[in-house]
């Protein structure tokens, strides 16, 4: 009997890459961006392997404006990002509007816009490592609505667990270089971007 292979092959990059990116179900968004204008990290050109788990890989193509057409969206079909951010400190950040984090994560129409602010961001936290590796953490929505509820953050709860942390363009600057820690849980497995080869090529 010949199994569906490709079939098998579609539901597992589905479900590698829905661990990859479950943080956005229970999600933080912010008010705003915390900055006026967002800025493409030329560090970011190139083609990277993303790591989903089981044992696949996909690779992004990122060209010079940090435009993607290929992320690994969580349908068949890759998905047009462009991925744009800014830098706080040592910390690099991706903002993705709701409409893209909706994108990346293959979620229904509505899914990550529904009462949330016009100009509400999801900040993507990465870093490169001397290795040539990209390590990028979402983040911890536990982590932000226990610091909201204790006073530590300004924001409030949206859904069961969703997180808009609220403030002015520096105050949501100064939260992520001063408090970072009650939004990021570094010490969590991040998810892993290396540099692609040029021989290599993408699992079935």
């Amino acid at each position: 009997m010949n199994p569906p292979t490709a079939s098998l092959s579609r539901a597992a990059r589905r479900l590698a890459l829905a661990a990859l990116l479950a943080g956005l179900s229970a999600c933080v968004a912010f008010e705003r961006p915390p900055v006026a204008e967002l800025r493409c990290d030329p560090d970011l050109a190139g083609a990277w392997t993303v790591k989903a788990g089981n044992g696949l890989k996909k690779t992004a193509h990122i060209d010079a404006r940090c435009h993607t057409d290929d992320w690994p969206g969580m349908s068949d079909k890759p998905v047009a990002l462009d991925l744009t951010g800014f830098v706080v400190g040592q910390d690099r950040y991706l903002a993705l509007t709701p409409v893209q984090a909706q994108l990346a994560m293959g979620a229904d129409p509505g899914a990550l816009t529904e009462g949330l602010p016009k100009d509400a961001v999801f900040l993507v936290l990465y870093r490169l490592g001397p290795d040539g590796r990209l390590q990028a953490w979402l983040p911890d929505s536990k982590r932000a609505l226990d610091a909201i509820a204790r006073g530590e953050l300004d924001g409030r709860r949206l859904k069961e667990q969703f997180a808009l942390i609220q403030g002015t363009p520096e105050q949501l600057r100064d939260t992520l270089a001063q408090r970072r820690n009650l939004l990021y849980d570094t010490d969590r497995q991040a998810m892993v971007f290396e540099r692609a080869k040029a021989a290599r090529q993408d699992s079935p």
